[in-house]
């Protein structure tokens, strides 16, 4: 995967209820992009609470999370519904885990649902990475 292209730090530690919606455009040919929320703020953390890797070539989603340097607890899903350079995504930290949400004009409509197994408050910066052109959005909601 191409090199981290947007790092945010997070303006204060995550909880349950809060959102990060962030907006973006990729590459032409894109193949693939991830958002990951780093335990780290450098572009090569050891610890990732949670990649979200849209794998657009081979139609599916990967999430995992990262320990040590380590990807762990990987999940794959088919998922064929991307149409068009843009992307808009939400993600809502709950206690059961992590809901990632298309958005779009219509509403919200979900993707994903994945239990991180390190907590959500060590998450300190969300990363974009992969074939992105620009990121156009990024919004923090705090409970």
């Amino acid at each position: 995967m191409s090199s981290t292209k947007f790092i945010a730090i997070l303006p204060q530690p995550t909880q349950p209820g809060d959102k990060i919606q962030i907006s973006g455009r990729i590459s032409e040919h894109a193949e693939e992009f991830s958002i990951n929320f780093a335990n780290e703020a450098n572009e090569d953390p050891q610890s990732v609470t949670y990649r979200f890797n849209w794998d657009l070539a081979h139609q599916k989603l990967i999430e995992d999370n990262k320990e040590d340097d380590e990807w762990k607890n990987r999940k794959e899903t088919e998922f064929d519904t991307f149409d068009g350079p843009e992307f808009a995504l939400e993600f809502a930290f709950q206690d059961d885990g992590i809901y990632v949400y298309l958005v779009s004009e219509d509403g919200r409509n979900l993707v994903t649902h994945y239990e991180p197994q390190i907590d959500l408050q060590f998450i300190e910066s969300v990363q974009v990475c992969g074939d992105v052109e620009k990121v156009t959005q990024l919004t923090f909601s705090y409970n």
